[in-house]
């Protein structure tokens, strides 16, 4: 492969989940404000948008860009920025189904292609007691989860149904991903697990 992929992101959980269908990129932090107006839809592509382009002003390549939320009753949470926020969501999620929703963005910077999609799972949660909310809170791995939760982490013991992709949960929809690179051309080989 001689066009160097870009994940357009700082994220662990991202850069595991690349990992899964390529060894061969490099991860680059955005730095935009992950802000924007529209659906839910909209906004997540929007944002995946804006971190790919901005990485693209300084690295060549296929740069790919992500952003995810969870929308429950029409609104949007995004990362908690205190524990107060926190235990609200998972207040508000407790006992119920909410949709996360991943935004794609993939540009060459060389083409001048792009792609860009958005992927929706469904989530239920169990009912959450003050206690168990707190206890999660305790572990710190709210941090920086939209939704203030980690499905694969500590927050897999509040999942009692999902419908549709889990990769989505974790941020980064990997099929819909791989099936977006093949639209372009891109072609990942894919790697012996034994080595």
């Amino acid at each position: 492969m001689d066009i160097p992929i870009v994940l357009a992101s700082g994220s662990p959980r991202r850069i595991e989940l690349l990992k899964k269908i390529t060894s061969r990129f490099v991860a680059i932090a955005s730095k935009i404000d992950e802000k924007a107006d529209g659906s839910p839809e909209e906004q997540v592509i929007s944002v995946a948008r804006d971190k790919a382009r901005q990485v693209a002003t300084e690295h060549e390549g296929i740069i790919i860009g992500a952003d995810t939320i969870v929308v429950v009753d029409n609104e949007i949470l995004g990362k908690p920025n205190s524990r107060e926020q926190a235990r609200r969501m998972l207040t508000k999620l407790s006992a119920r189904e909410h949709t996360v929703i991943t935004g794609l963005y993939i540009l060459s910077t060389r083409t001048k292609q792009y792609r860009q999609a958005c992927e929706k799972t469904k989530v239920h949660l169990c009912a959450l007691a003050k206690d168990q909310i707190e206890a999660y809170l305790d572990t710190g791995e709210y941090v920086d989860k939209a939704g203030a939760y980690a499905i694969q982490g500590q927050g897999a013991l509040f999942v009692d149904r999902i419908y549709g992709d889990f990769f989505n949960v974790m941020g980064l929809p990997v099929c819909k991903l791989y099936l977006l690179l093949r639209e372009m051309g891109v072609s990942l080989e894919l790697e012996d697990s034994n080595e």
